[in-house]
């Protein structure tokens, strides 16, 4: 399987990578799932802290882009993560 262009850090008791995903399931309709793998701290330690360590990421969610290395931390605003994963707004 091809790596996915982009990397979704998730946790366990993180209110803000749920609300992240229902963003993505939701009002983004799913345009995205293929593109993006989520990697959970618990169920897969060792890749999450790999990107944790390479990108400096400090708190999750956060959404990475594997080819250039960008890292989007603040998630919370869908215009940003709309830009961030690269679907023109309405």
């Amino acid at each position: 399987m091809t790596e996915r262009p982009f990397a979704l850090l998730t946790q366990d008791d993180c209110p803000n990578c749920e609300r992240l995903k229902r963003m993505l399931a939701g009002p983004l309709r799913g345009a995205f799932t293929d593109r993006i793998e989520v990697i959970h701290r618990q169920s897969a330690p060792d890749p999450f802290a790999q990107l944790v360590q390479a990108h400096g990421v400090q708190s999750v969610p956060a959404l990475i882009h594997r080819p250039s290395g960008a890292v989007l931390r603040r998630t919370d605003g869908l215009g940003e993560v709309r830009q961030f994963l690269g679907q023109p707004g309405p």
